[in-house]
């Protein structure tokens, strides 16, 4: 029986592992696309809106990306600042400020429920 409860939680981690590594294997390109399906799904973006959006997306994911790369951890958090605003700003210039602040509001939605997620698997 012990063997068995093992085997499983071996085979979880070996599939939660596997998850996880293959979302870090997308390319720019794939996150962007991604992301930009659901902008269009959750602020319902016209079509002029799509292609700007889809740029804007690809920019910053190629942009972090390179980003990711820089190995002073200060440095490249300040990098990624930058990167994040530039974004926010094309965003807003594209965006009616309805469709801006909904995303915004969706964005923090997701960073709380990552957030305790992650509390949720420290506490286990």
């Amino acid at each position: 029986m012990k063997a068995i409860l093992l085997s499983l939680a071996f085979a979880f981690g070996l599939t939660a592992f596997a998850q996880k590594s293959d979302n870090a294997q997308k390319t720019p390109a794939e996150k962007a696309n991604h992301r930009t399906e659901q902008m269009v799904k959750d602020l319902g973006l016209e079509a002029s809106q799509q292609d700007k959006v889809a740029s804007i997306n690809l920019d910053y994911y190629t942009a972090m990306r390179d980003v990711n790369t820089i190995p002073n951890e200060k440095d490249r958090e300040g990098r990624a600042k930058v990167v994040k605003a530039n974004r926010d700003n094309r965003f807003q210039a594209v965006l009616t400020a309805e469709q801006y602040t909904k995303m915004l509001t969706l964005r923090e939605e997701r960073k709380a429920k990552k957030k305790a997620e992650k509390k949720d698997k420290g506490n286990e």
